[in-house]
């Protein structure tokens, strides 16, 4: 088995995946001496801030479907998927030819085309075929993140993500520079008793909510929540620590 580690950048359109991985990327470089291999699997990207290794582009262009199949946007990003889903075999082999020590990746912006389709679940199996460890970061933007109820749907979705996923999941705040709120932002993880009681102040939902979390607890791995600007840098070596200590077995996860 290869001895690299595979982190694959999810999360919704505007949270900053791709510039993240690009921060990341070069951080690796620098402070670590890491062989970093990029992949981009966003069939429809207009631009992305780095120059990948491997561009699914190459192969299945969603623009290009556009034209030739007569779709619009969303339609050929859905098609481009469906035809990835069948051709993951381009992705495993490019990661197993990967001379690198850690590959990362990167998704399309709309989630929920790459998540909820057969493509997900069949990427993520190439990839623990070829590569050491593999981990998921759920990126997600801190300007939208403004109340505790929003923590725990980060907590729901983490959890959803590893069932739906296979993998471990991290989520991560970024855009930490310029988010609103910061007070707010705690481990939700580690402050499991601050969250849900201020749940359970904020009305029958944030009871409800309360009572998903003190199950979910119960499945979700401990670990902080990284903060990271990927814009300015920041939080990085935060960032590369938590995912050392998920691929090593000598890690402390509480």
């Amino acid at each position: 088995m290869p001895n690299k580690t595979t982190v694959v950048f999810v999360g919704s359109a505007g949270s900053g995946k791709s510039t993240l991985l690009s921060a990341y990327s070069m951080w690796l470089e620098k402070e670590v001496g890491a062989r970093v291999y990029k992949v981009n699997l966003d069939t429809a990207a207009e631009y992305i801030p780095y120059v990948p290794d491997f561009d699914v582009r190459v192969y299945i262009d969603a623009h290009r479907i556009a034209k030739e199949l007569g779709l619009g946007p969303n339609g050929a990003l859905v098609k481009s998927m469906d035809i990835l889903a069948e051709r993951v075999d381009i992705v495993e082999d490019a990661i197993r030819k990967a001379d690198a020590d850690f590959v990362l990746v990167d998704t399309p912006g709309q989630m929920e085309v790459f998540i909820f389709r057969d493509v997900a679940p069949k990427i993520f199996e190439a990839i623990k075929r070829v590569s050491k460890d593999v981990l998921a970061l759920f990126v997600l933007d801190g300007e939208v993140i403004k109340r505790f109820e929003d923590y725990a749907f980060i907590s729901i979705m983490s959890v959803a993500l590893q069932a739906r996923l296979g993998v471990d999941v991290v989520p991560a705040i970024n855009k930490y520079d310029i988010a609103p709120n910061l007070e707010l932002m705690g481990d939700v993880v580690s402050d499991v008793d601050l969250v849900t009681e201020r749940l359970r102040k904020s009305g029958l939902y944030g009871e409800m909510l309360a009572k998903i979390m003190d199950i979910l607890w119960l499945y979700a791995k401990a670990t902080r929540v990284p903060k990271v600007s990927a814009k300015n840098m920041q939080g990085l070596e935060e960032l590369h620590r938590i995912v050392h200590e998920f691929t090593c077995s000598c890690g402390d996860l509480t």
